[in-house]
């Protein structure tokens, strides 16, 4: 009989127990979320026919996932993990009940839309803060690259299909119909998360919300580690999503004739090419040298963002693109194992929830700016040069500077 060698062990951990549970409670977390998603711009797009009122709905979904974070790190790090995901998804169930009684009887108007927005949002907010925090608990240190790497795959699926199967159930259902079809995926996931037993964590002492936030406020503020990853963040977010983003469907219409099916080959590469990364970072399972190879992804991503700005052919644009989209998740998979791994159990959902909110909160400023320059006749290609030589010089100096991430 040929031994188990602890290796083998690690390798197979993750496919068994409470990590089984809770990545299949992500998938069908993640498939209702970017389903309701798709739903709610049709709604407003389609059914209420207010198409300048689109934007006002998804700033109300995604602003307060985003300023509530930090306080869903919080109530992470004071009560059970798997009881605040658990109650995350039971609210948006009964919200999603509730959406397909009013649309029942004519009653989802806009603001009634705006409202369960907001509340849909402001619940999101508890799952991810709660969901990122739990992993280190029921995962061997050594499994935490690929379990990130699963729940990273398993989250670009969803990015990917959850649209159009929202689009598919659209054509052959009424939306009260599909509101409850996303409701019973919801269910599906409370009910896989009873298999989740946690262990208690006890802390010494009642505390104000407030309280805890500076706790956590500080112990970042106090880890060089965790500064130089924040910053980064910042730094590549601001630089990096707003220009690539933006320029796509720009792209698409100035230099490949407006063709819907360019549009829609480019943006497939570049979410095929984050599944790629995570699925090939979940297989590698590297263990040392982490911060080097972020900064060394880092560095190449500003690299293609200089080169996707130049004058290319479609299939090279793609080709960038799968590149680019690698190395996002080449990047954010070895940074957020590592954070998992240094910070304390007892404080990781409140550093998670910080590091979240800064890399999804500077989302909309990005947005803003590039909007801004190119309300000024600002050209597209040239915003993209200048954001990739940006990127380019930051990883020189965190190489050069950042001794805490590079040796970590």
């Amino acid at each position: 009989m040929i031994p188990i060698t602890k290796e083998a062990k690690i390798q197979t951990g993750i496919w068994k127990g409470k990590f089984i549970y809770l990545w299949v409670a992500s998938i069908f977390s993640s498939l209702s979320i970017s389903m309701y998603l798709t739903i709610e711009q049709w709604y407003v797009v389609n059914y209420l026919n207010l198409k300048s009122s689109l934007g006002i709905i998804l700033m109300a979904t995604t602003i307060p996932r985003v300023l509530l974070m930090v306080i869903g790190g919080v109530v992470s790090d004071k009560y059970r993990r798997s009881k605040v995901i658990f109650f995350s998804l039971l609210t948006r169930c009964f919200m999603l009940l509730l959406m397909a009684l009013f649309y029942t009887n004519n009653l989802l108007s806009l603001s009634v839309l705006f409202i369960f927005a907001l509340l849909f949002g402001a619940s999101d907010a508890f799952f991810w803060s709660a969901r990122d925090s739990i992993v280190p608990g029921i995962v061997h240190k050594e499994q935490l690259v690929r379990a990130n790497s699963v729940i990273q795959t398993t989250n670009q699926l969803s990015v990917m299909f959850g649209p159009v199967l929202g689009a598919t159930l659209l054509s052959f259902f009424s939306y009260s119909t599909i509101f409850l079809v996303i409701a019973f995926t919801l269910l599906i996931s409370i009910i896989l998360l009873q298999f989740i037993k946690e262990k208690k964590t006890l802390r010494p002492k009642k505390t104000s919300i407030l309280r805890d936030l500076a706790e956590g406020i500080n112990y970042v503020k106090d880890s060089s580690f965790l500064l130089t990853v924040m910053v980064t963040f910042i730094i590549v977010n601001l630089f990096f999503i707003g220009p690539l983003m933006l320029s796509i469907p720009i792209l698409a219409e100035d230099r490949f004739k407006g063709n819907a099916f360019y549009l829609s080959i480019l943006q497939s590469s570049f979410a095929s090419g984050m599944l790629l990364g995570a699925i090939i970072m979940g297989w590698l399972n590297i263990k040392r040298n982490r911060g080097k190879l972020a900064i060394s992804f880092i560095f190449l991503e500003g690299l293609l963002l200089m080169i996707f700005s130049q004058g290319i052919n479609l299939w090279l644009a793609a080709a960038i693109l799968l590149a680019i989209g690698y190395c996002v998740s080449s990047i954010n998979i070895p940074i957020v194992s590592l954070i998992q791994e240094k910070t304390p159990s007892t404080i990781v959902g409140r550093v998670m929830s910080v590091n979240t909110m800064v890399s999804m909160g500077l989302i909309p400023v990005s947005y803003g700016l590039v909007s801004t320059l190119l309300s000024i006749n600002v050209d597209i290609k040239f915003i993209l040069l200048c954001a990739g030589i940006v990127i380019v010089l930051f990883s020189v100096l965190l190489l050069l500077k950042a001794s805490d991430l590079k040796n970590t």
